[in-house]
């Protein structure tokens, strides 16, 4: 029988918050969300990421904007936003 592979590791948000100044890549915004970076990337094509920019031909995230989607994405209760 052979042995199961290993668990992938258990990704969860970086407790540090983004400094808002700051310009991410996606590998560091995705840190940050405890997402994988594929996962951020799926999420910016459907319009459902964070905002972002091009410039160069490059991605970046401002830690403002990530911080933005964060606020966006807390809930008191089920199905309940928290407005504050």
């Amino acid at each position: 029988m052979l042995p199961h592979p290993p668990a992938p590791p258990l990704l969860r948000p970086d407790p540090v918050p983004p400094d808002p100044q700051a310009w991410l890549t996606t590998q560091e915004t995705a840190g940050s969300l405890g997402l994988t970076p594929k996962t951020l990337a799926n999420m910016r094509t459907q319009g459902k990421g964070p905002c972002f920019h091009k410039i160069g031909g490059k991605v970046w995230y401002r830690g403002q904007d990530i911080l933005a989607y964060q606020r966006r994405r807390r809930y008191v209760s089920s199905g309940v936003r928290d407005e504050g």
